[in-house]
Protein backbone atom coordinates (compact mmCIF):
# COMPACT_ATOMS: atom_id res chain seq x y z
CA UNK A 1 0.00 0.00 0.00
CA UNK A 2 2.74 2.46 0.99
CA UNK A 3 4.74 1.52 -2.11
CA UNK A 4 1.82 2.26 -4.43
CA UNK A 5 1.24 5.62 -2.77
CA UNK A 6 4.93 6.46 -3.10
CA UNK A 7 4.84 5.65 -6.83
CA UNK A 8 1.77 7.80 -7.33
CA UNK A 9 3.27 10.72 -5.40
CA UNK A 10 6.46 10.51 -7.45
CA UNK A 11 4.39 10.89 -10.58
CA UNK A 12 2.52 13.82 -9.10
CA UNK A 13 5.76 15.75 -8.61
CA UNK A 14 6.21 15.75 -12.39
CA UNK A 15 2.55 16.55 -12.98
CA UNK A 16 2.57 19.58 -10.71
CA UNK A 17 5.95 20.94 -11.77
CA UNK A 18 4.44 23.33 -14.31
CA UNK A 19 1.82 26.03 -14.00
CA UNK A 20 -0.86 25.24 -11.41
CA UNK A 21 -3.61 25.85 -13.97
CA UNK A 22 -1.94 24.32 -17.04
CA UNK A 23 -3.96 21.58 -18.65
CA UNK A 24 -4.71 19.66 -21.83
CA UNK A 25 -7.92 19.09 -23.78
CA UNK A 26 -8.01 16.29 -26.31
CA UNK A 27 -10.87 15.04 -28.50
CA UNK A 28 -10.84 12.01 -30.75
CA UNK A 29 -13.09 9.67 -32.69
CA UNK A 30 -12.50 5.96 -33.08
CA UNK A 31 -13.93 2.92 -34.83
CA UNK A 32 -13.11 -0.74 -34.18
CA UNK A 33 -14.58 -3.58 -36.27
CA UNK A 34 -14.40 -7.34 -35.66
CA UNK A 35 -15.22 -9.39 -38.76
CA UNK A 36 -18.42 -11.35 -38.30
CA UNK A 37 -19.00 -9.91 -34.83
CA UNK A 38 -19.69 -6.19 -35.02
CA UNK A 39 -18.24 -2.70 -34.80
CA UNK A 40 -17.81 -0.07 -32.09
CA UNK A 41 -17.76 3.68 -32.80
CA UNK A 42 -16.79 6.22 -30.14
CA UNK A 43 -16.23 9.93 -29.68
CA UNK A 44 -14.33 11.12 -26.65
CA UNK A 45 -13.13 14.33 -25.04
CA UNK A 46 -10.73 14.32 -22.12
CA UNK A 47 -9.36 17.18 -20.07
CA UNK A 48 -6.46 16.76 -17.66
CA UNK A 49 -4.79 19.13 -15.25
CA UNK A 50 -2.43 18.35 -12.41
CA UNK A 51 -3.40 15.03 -10.86
CA UNK A 52 -6.91 14.90 -12.36
CA UNK A 53 -8.43 13.79 -15.65
CA UNK A 54 -12.08 13.91 -16.72
CA UNK A 55 -13.25 11.96 -19.77
CA UNK A 56 -16.59 12.20 -21.57
CA UNK A 57 -17.47 9.44 -24.07
CA UNK A 58 -20.25 8.44 -26.45
CA UNK A 59 -20.18 4.88 -27.76
CA UNK A 60 -22.31 2.95 -30.22
CA UNK A 61 -21.95 -0.79 -30.88
CA UNK A 62 -23.56 -2.50 -33.87
CA UNK A 63 -23.52 -6.27 -33.56
CA UNK A 64 -23.70 -8.75 -36.41
CA UNK A 65 -26.18 -11.55 -35.84
CA UNK A 66 -27.52 -12.81 -32.54
CA UNK A 67 -24.11 -13.58 -31.06
CA UNK A 68 -22.73 -10.13 -31.82
CA UNK A 69 -25.83 -8.49 -30.38
CA UNK A 70 -25.71 -10.45 -27.12
CA UNK A 71 -21.96 -10.26 -26.56
CA UNK A 72 -21.78 -6.63 -27.64
CA UNK A 73 -24.16 -5.50 -24.93
CA UNK A 74 -21.95 -7.09 -22.29
CA UNK A 75 -18.47 -6.38 -23.64
CA UNK A 76 -18.93 -3.17 -25.64
CA UNK A 77 -21.91 -1.30 -24.20
CA UNK A 78 -23.29 1.74 -25.99
CA UNK A 79 -24.22 5.02 -24.36
CA UNK A 80 -22.99 8.27 -22.84
CA UNK A 81 -20.46 7.61 -20.09
CA UNK A 82 -17.49 9.23 -18.42
CA UNK A 83 -14.53 8.63 -16.16
CA UNK A 84 -12.87 10.77 -13.51
CA UNK A 85 -9.35 9.87 -12.38
CA UNK A 86 -7.92 11.48 -9.25
CA UNK A 87 -4.32 10.39 -8.69
CA UNK A 88 -3.99 12.36 -5.46
CA UNK A 89 -6.93 10.45 -3.96
CA UNK A 90 -5.88 7.23 -5.77
CA UNK A 91 -9.45 6.71 -7.05
CA UNK A 92 -11.39 6.52 -10.30
CA UNK A 93 -15.08 7.21 -10.84
CA UNK A 94 -17.12 5.57 -13.59
CA UNK A 95 -19.90 7.96 -14.65
CA UNK A 96 -23.29 7.06 -16.15
CA UNK A 97 -24.66 10.28 -17.64
CA UNK A 98 -28.02 8.72 -18.56
CA UNK A 99 -28.78 7.69 -14.98
CA UNK A 100 -26.77 10.56 -13.46
CA UNK A 101 -24.89 8.17 -11.19
CA UNK A 102 -21.25 7.25 -10.57
CA UNK A 103 -19.24 4.46 -8.98
CA UNK A 104 -15.94 5.09 -7.17
CA UNK A 105 -13.18 2.47 -7.38
CA UNK A 106 -9.77 2.67 -5.64
CA UNK A 107 -6.93 2.59 -8.16
CA UNK A 108 -5.30 -0.25 -6.22
CA UNK A 109 -8.45 -2.29 -6.93
CA UNK A 110 -7.82 -1.93 -10.68
CA UNK A 111 -4.31 -3.26 -10.09
CA UNK A 112 -5.77 -6.30 -8.31
CA UNK A 113 -8.32 -6.87 -11.09
CA UNK A 114 -5.57 -6.69 -13.71
CA UNK A 115 -3.50 -9.30 -11.86
CA UNK A 116 -6.54 -11.58 -11.52
CA UNK A 117 -7.26 -11.30 -15.24
CA UNK A 118 -3.64 -12.13 -16.08
CA UNK A 119 -3.75 -15.18 -13.79
CA UNK A 120 -7.07 -16.32 -15.27
CA UNK A 121 -5.63 -15.96 -18.77
CA UNK A 122 -2.70 -18.29 -18.11
CA UNK A 123 -3.31 -21.74 -19.66
CA UNK A 124 -3.88 -24.71 -17.38
CA UNK A 125 -0.79 -26.92 -17.70
CA UNK A 126 -2.72 -30.18 -17.43
CA UNK A 127 -5.24 -29.15 -20.06
CA UNK A 128 -2.44 -27.88 -22.28
CA UNK A 129 -0.63 -31.21 -22.07
CA UNK A 130 -3.83 -33.07 -22.90
CA UNK A 131 -4.61 -30.99 -25.99
CA UNK A 132 -1.54 -29.23 -27.35
CA UNK A 133 -2.14 -26.85 -30.19
CA UNK A 134 -0.88 -28.04 -33.58
CA UNK A 135 0.02 -24.45 -34.49
CA UNK A 136 3.75 -23.70 -34.43
CA UNK A 137 5.07 -20.16 -34.76
CA UNK A 138 7.94 -20.19 -37.25
CA UNK A 139 9.00 -16.54 -37.28
CA UNK A 140 7.83 -13.07 -36.32
CA UNK A 141 9.02 -9.79 -37.78
CA UNK A 142 8.30 -6.12 -37.14
CA UNK A 143 9.36 -3.16 -39.27
CA UNK A 144 8.55 0.56 -39.37
CA UNK A 145 8.94 2.61 -42.56
CA UNK A 146 8.95 6.38 -43.01
CA UNK A 147 6.97 6.76 -46.26
CA UNK A 148 7.74 10.48 -46.63
CA UNK A 149 4.07 11.14 -47.44
CA UNK A 150 2.57 14.27 -45.86
CA UNK A 151 -0.90 15.76 -45.48
CA UNK A 152 -2.84 18.15 -43.24
CA UNK A 153 -5.32 16.49 -40.86
CA UNK A 154 -7.61 18.62 -38.67
CA UNK A 155 -5.16 21.52 -38.94
CA UNK A 156 -2.12 19.39 -38.05
CA UNK A 157 0.74 18.98 -40.54
CA UNK A 158 1.27 15.22 -40.56
CA UNK A 159 3.81 12.69 -41.83
CA UNK A 160 3.03 9.04 -42.55
CA UNK A 161 4.78 6.02 -41.05
CA UNK A 162 3.79 2.41 -41.69
CA UNK A 163 4.36 -0.51 -39.35
CA UNK A 164 4.20 -4.12 -40.56
CA UNK A 165 4.08 -6.95 -38.03
CA UNK A 166 4.07 -10.48 -39.47
CA UNK A 167 3.75 -13.92 -37.89
CA UNK A 168 4.63 -17.01 -39.96
CA UNK A 169 2.98 -20.19 -38.67
CA UNK A 170 2.60 -23.88 -39.51
CA UNK A 171 -0.06 -26.44 -38.69
CA UNK A 172 2.06 -29.43 -37.66
CA UNK A 173 -0.83 -31.85 -38.24
CA UNK A 174 -1.69 -30.81 -41.80
CA UNK A 175 1.56 -29.20 -42.92
CA UNK A 176 -0.34 -26.08 -43.95
CA UNK A 177 1.55 -22.80 -43.55
CA UNK A 178 0.43 -19.21 -43.49
CA UNK A 179 1.20 -15.67 -42.40
CA UNK A 180 -0.82 -13.37 -40.18
CA UNK A 181 -0.06 -9.68 -40.47
CA UNK A 182 -0.83 -6.41 -38.74
CA UNK A 183 -0.63 -3.34 -40.98
CA UNK A 184 -0.69 0.02 -39.22
CA UNK A 185 -0.46 3.51 -40.71
CA UNK A 186 0.48 6.26 -38.26
CA UNK A 187 0.08 9.93 -39.20
CA UNK A 188 2.04 12.10 -36.78
CA UNK A 189 2.56 15.83 -36.35
CA UNK A 190 5.89 17.39 -35.26
CA UNK A 191 6.37 18.08 -31.56
CA UNK A 192 6.95 21.81 -31.70
CA UNK A 193 6.10 24.67 -29.36
CA UNK A 194 2.98 24.18 -27.26
CA UNK A 195 2.44 20.64 -28.53
CA UNK A 196 5.66 19.54 -26.85
CA UNK A 197 4.34 20.78 -23.50
CA UNK A 198 1.01 19.08 -24.18
CA UNK A 199 2.68 15.72 -24.78
CA UNK A 200 4.87 16.13 -21.69
CA UNK A 201 1.81 16.66 -19.48
CA UNK A 202 -0.09 13.76 -21.05
CA UNK A 203 2.92 11.46 -20.69
CA UNK A 204 3.53 12.41 -17.06
CA UNK A 205 -0.09 11.67 -16.18
CA UNK A 206 -0.15 8.40 -18.13
CA UNK A 207 3.09 7.16 -16.56
CA UNK A 208 1.90 7.96 -13.02
CA UNK A 209 -1.44 6.24 -13.62
CA UNK A 210 -0.01 3.15 -15.29
CA UNK A 211 2.60 2.68 -12.59
CA UNK A 212 -0.15 2.88 -10.00
CA UNK A 213 -2.06 0.02 -11.64
CA UNK A 214 1.07 -1.94 -12.57
CA UNK A 215 1.15 -1.58 -16.37
CA UNK A 216 4.51 -1.60 -18.16
CA UNK A 217 5.17 1.41 -20.41
CA UNK A 218 6.33 -1.02 -23.11
CA UNK A 219 2.78 -2.39 -23.28
CA UNK A 220 1.51 1.16 -23.72
CA UNK A 221 3.97 1.64 -26.60
CA UNK A 222 2.56 -1.41 -28.40
CA UNK A 223 -1.01 -0.25 -27.80
CA UNK A 224 -0.82 2.42 -30.50
CA UNK A 225 -0.41 -0.48 -32.94
CA UNK A 226 -3.69 -2.05 -31.77
CA UNK A 227 -2.27 -5.17 -30.13
CA UNK A 228 -4.77 -4.91 -27.26
CA UNK A 229 -7.62 -5.42 -29.76
CA UNK A 230 -5.82 -8.40 -31.28
CA UNK A 231 -5.66 -9.99 -27.83
CA UNK A 232 -9.42 -9.57 -27.54
CA UNK A 233 -9.87 -11.10 -30.99
CA UNK A 234 -7.80 -14.11 -29.89
CA UNK A 235 -10.10 -14.53 -26.90
CA UNK A 236 -13.07 -14.90 -29.28
CA UNK A 237 -11.24 -17.62 -31.26
CA UNK A 238 -8.56 -19.25 -29.04
CA UNK A 239 -7.69 -21.98 -31.56
CA UNK A 240 -7.17 -19.84 -34.66
CA UNK A 241 -5.93 -17.01 -32.45
CA UNK A 242 -2.68 -18.79 -31.58
CA UNK A 243 -0.61 -16.58 -33.87
CA UNK A 244 -2.35 -13.50 -32.50
CA UNK A 245 0.34 -13.43 -29.81
CA UNK A 246 2.21 -10.60 -31.46
CA UNK A 247 5.53 -11.10 -29.71
CA UNK A 248 8.83 -9.69 -30.88
CA UNK A 249 12.23 -8.97 -29.37
CA UNK A 250 11.75 -5.96 -27.01
CA UNK A 251 14.98 -4.33 -28.21
CA UNK A 252 13.88 -4.54 -31.84
CA UNK A 253 10.40 -3.27 -30.97
CA UNK A 254 11.88 -0.23 -29.22
CA UNK A 255 14.32 0.39 -32.08
CA UNK A 256 11.63 0.24 -34.76
CA UNK A 257 9.08 2.25 -32.77
CA UNK A 258 11.77 4.89 -32.29
CA UNK A 259 11.54 5.62 -36.01
CA UNK A 260 8.06 7.07 -35.52
CA UNK A 261 8.62 10.76 -34.77
CA UNK A 262 5.97 13.20 -33.58
CA UNK A 263 2.54 13.07 -31.95
CA UNK A 264 0.08 10.48 -33.39
CA UNK A 265 -2.95 12.17 -34.96
CA UNK A 266 -4.32 9.20 -36.93
CA UNK A 267 -3.76 5.49 -36.31
CA UNK A 268 -5.25 3.25 -39.00
CA UNK A 269 -4.71 -0.47 -38.52
CA UNK A 270 -5.81 -3.73 -40.10
CA UNK A 271 -5.11 -7.25 -38.87
CA UNK A 272 -5.35 -10.14 -41.34
CA UNK A 273 -5.47 -13.65 -39.87
CA UNK A 274 -5.70 -16.82 -41.96
CA UNK A 275 -7.66 -19.83 -40.60
CA UNK A 276 -5.28 -22.31 -39.00
CA UNK A 277 -7.68 -25.16 -38.30
CA UNK A 278 -10.50 -25.66 -40.79
CA UNK A 279 -14.01 -26.01 -39.42
CA UNK A 280 -15.57 -29.47 -39.30
CA UNK A 281 -18.28 -30.36 -41.78
CA UNK A 282 -20.56 -31.58 -39.03
CA UNK A 283 -22.15 -29.22 -36.55
CA UNK A 284 -19.63 -27.92 -34.01
CA UNK A 285 -20.20 -28.46 -30.32
CA UNK A 286 -21.03 -25.05 -28.95
CA UNK A 287 -23.11 -25.90 -25.91
CA UNK A 288 -26.83 -25.63 -25.40
CA UNK A 289 -29.03 -22.62 -25.06
CA UNK A 290 -29.65 -19.64 -27.27
CA UNK A 291 -26.05 -18.40 -27.35
CA UNK A 292 -24.68 -21.87 -28.11
CA UNK A 293 -27.06 -22.34 -31.03
CA UNK A 294 -26.28 -18.87 -32.34
CA UNK A 295 -22.55 -19.58 -32.21
CA UNK A 296 -23.05 -22.88 -34.01
CA UNK A 297 -24.99 -21.15 -36.76
CA UNK A 298 -22.30 -18.49 -37.07
CA UNK A 299 -19.56 -21.08 -37.48
CA UNK A 300 -21.48 -23.03 -40.13
CA UNK A 301 -22.58 -19.99 -42.10
CA UNK A 302 -20.57 -19.39 -45.26
CA UNK A 303 -19.26 -15.85 -45.58
CA UNK A 304 -19.38 -13.78 -48.75
CA UNK A 305 -16.16 -13.66 -50.86
CA UNK A 306 -15.65 -9.96 -50.09
CA UNK A 307 -15.99 -10.68 -46.37
CA UNK A 308 -13.34 -13.41 -46.60
CA UNK A 309 -10.88 -10.82 -47.92
CA UNK A 310 -11.75 -8.30 -45.20
CA UNK A 311 -9.41 -7.92 -42.21
CA UNK A 312 -10.24 -9.96 -39.12
CA UNK A 313 -9.92 -6.72 -37.21
CA UNK A 314 -9.70 -3.06 -38.19
CA UNK A 315 -9.27 -0.02 -35.96
CA UNK A 316 -9.08 3.70 -36.60
CA UNK A 317 -8.46 6.62 -34.24
CA UNK A 318 -8.28 10.29 -35.18
CA UNK A 319 -7.45 13.23 -32.93
CA UNK A 320 -9.85 16.04 -33.80
CA UNK A 321 -8.73 18.55 -31.15
CA UNK A 322 -5.56 18.90 -29.10
CA UNK A 323 -4.53 22.01 -27.22
CA UNK A 324 -3.15 23.42 -23.98
CA UNK A 325 -5.78 25.04 -21.76
CA UNK A 326 -5.83 26.99 -18.52
CA UNK A 327 -8.01 24.94 -16.22
CA UNK A 328 -8.19 24.66 -12.45
CA UNK A 329 -7.70 20.97 -11.51
CA UNK A 330 -10.38 21.40 -8.84
CA UNK A 331 -12.93 22.04 -11.60
CA UNK A 332 -12.41 18.53 -12.93
CA UNK A 333 -14.83 16.36 -11.00
CA UNK A 334 -18.01 14.29 -11.23
CA UNK A 335 -20.91 16.54 -12.36
CA UNK A 336 -22.81 18.17 -9.51
CA UNK A 337 -26.04 16.42 -8.56
CA UNK A 338 -24.94 12.95 -9.64
CA UNK A 339 -25.52 10.20 -7.04
CA UNK A 340 -22.87 7.73 -5.94
CA UNK A 341 -23.89 4.09 -6.28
Amino acid sequence: MKTKKTIALAGLVALLAGSAFAGVTRSQKAAIAFKGFGSLSTTMTETLAGSRKLTDSDASFEGKGLLGGLAGKAMMPSGHTGEFIDLAAMTTAQIDHKRKTYTVTPIEKWAEIRKEMESAGKPDETAEEQAKSPIRIIKTDFRVTDTGETRTINGFDCRNYTALWTVDWENTETGEKGTDRLETAAWTTPLTGALQAVQAEETAFAEAYMKAIGIDMRDFQKDILGTQWISLLAAFDPVNGQAARMEVDPAKLAREMGKIQGYPIVIDGKYFATPKIKKQQDEPSTGGGLVGKALGGLLKKKSAPEEDKAPSLSFYTEVTLLKAVDVDPASLQVPAGYKQK
